[in-house]
């Protein structure tokens, strides 16, 4: 039992995969684990990596049970941990985690404030896709498209609180020479459609053309810079349902013996062999944590011009933004950045500056300044 001053946060996510979202959950419950007037608990499926990495932290776990999470039990393993303190606050953290405390919101009633933190630029849906976010009390987006969207929906915008994801610094390592005369792009994101895994492979075939035949350059991005582009490769981390679409269509281009496929595995292992990072994204991309990883890694970065992306990227500042979905532009970009050492060195100073703004410790910060406000 806490004292009467003390805010529980119960911070619910029913994801059984450690992406992320998981990450984000797990850096705002050892904040608050850590912080006087706060004491939390992680309740997420009995098992599931995110329970794992809590309890080694130290952080008190509600194992929910059932395999569906979404049993009568687990509700009542809720109830329960929300009665057992005078302050609290349901925060939900995932798709499934909202409908569950939309749920809990409609049996407790306006006792315990619900908040919930909307990761996706998506448009949301009808029904109780939507509803869900109505019975909020507060919702975080990690946007401000994102939040927009969520205005657009019908949520109130006083309700409505923009929150970046935050990194983590000190769990990442820095960029190493590896002195082999290659030029390592890296690319990290799930194979699904949304990550533009397909764009990035055309603006190879685009990129090897140029090596082939020459490729004019762009005099309003600043093109190419007319210098050889070094011996180059592509690494990408990530797993997902189109592995063989992808293999298919860089065969097709004739650029998979340049392309890697790494499955997937920690980026922080893999960023600090890359010279560049390259983020495509086509669509629905929230408050990008790679963007991020690239540069506290050190690294320059590319990244496709969606309105989200655009909220932390600075073309020519701290990375070098092109149209969503243009082969072309990237592979101008690309272009650049492995012919261009000062350019390089530019963005990477930039990234570095920007990255002190979008910390765990800032978003933890802002999470807290947002649950005092409702209790």
């Amino acid at each position: 039992m806490t004292t009467d001053t003390t805010m529980h946060i119960i911070l619910l996510d029913l994801g059984r995969e450690m992406r992320g979202g998981q990450l984000q959950v797990f850096y705002l419950a050892r904040a608050l684990h850590h912080s006087d007037g706060f004491s939390v608990v992680v309740a997420c499926p009995a098992g599931a990596p995110l329970a794992r990495e809590a309890a080694a932290a130290g952080i008190a776990v509600l194992p929910l049970p059932g395999r569906r999470s979404w049993s009568p039990r687990a509700l009542l393993a809720l109830r329960r941990e929300a009665r057992g303190h005078a302050r609290v606050v349901l925060h939900t953290h995932d798709a499934r985690a909202a409908s569950l405390g939309a749920l809990c919101k409609g049996t407790w009633g306006a006792t315990v404030p619900l908040v919930h933190t909307r990761r996706v630029s998506y448009p949301l849906g009808r029904g109780l896709s939507r509803r869900k976010y109505l019975a909020a009390d507060a919702v975080a987006a990690v946007s401000a498209e994102t939040g927009g969207v969520l205005a657009a929906a019908g949520l109130d915008p006083a309700r409505i609180t923009v929150i970046h994801s935050g990194i983590d610094p000190t769990r990442y390592f820095p960029r190493r020479e590896r002195g082999d005369g290659r030029f390592v792009f890296g690319m990290v994101g799930a194979l699904t459609p949304q990550k533009g895994h397909t764009v990035l492979i055309e603006a190879l075939a685009a990129l090897q053309a140029c090596e082939a035949g020459g490729m004019e350059g762009d005099t309003a991005s600043g093109g190419a810079t007319g210098a050889p582009v070094p011996a180059w490769e592509v690494r990408v981390v990530g797993e997902g349902p189109l592995f063989g679409t992808l293999l298919d269509r860089a065969d097709e281009l004739g650029v998979s013996r340049r392309m890697a496929f790494l499955g997937r595995q920690d980026s922080r292992r893999m960023l600090p062999d890359c010279d560049a990072l390259v983020v495509p994204s086509v669509h629905g991309e929230g408050s990008s944590g790679v963007i991020k990883e690239g540069w506290v890694t050190g690294l320059p970065v590319i990244c496709s011009g969606l309105a989200s992306n655009l909220e932390l990227v600075r073309d020519g500042e701290n990375g070098l933004v092109v149209p969503p979905g243009d082969a072309e532009a990237l592979a101008c970009a690309m272009r650049r950045i492995a012919t261009d050492a000062t350019l390089r060195e530019r963005l990477t100073a930039g990234g570095t500056a920007s990255v002190a703004h979008y910390t765990d410790i800032r978003m933890a910060e802002s999470y807290m300044a947002l649950y005092r406000r409702l209790r």
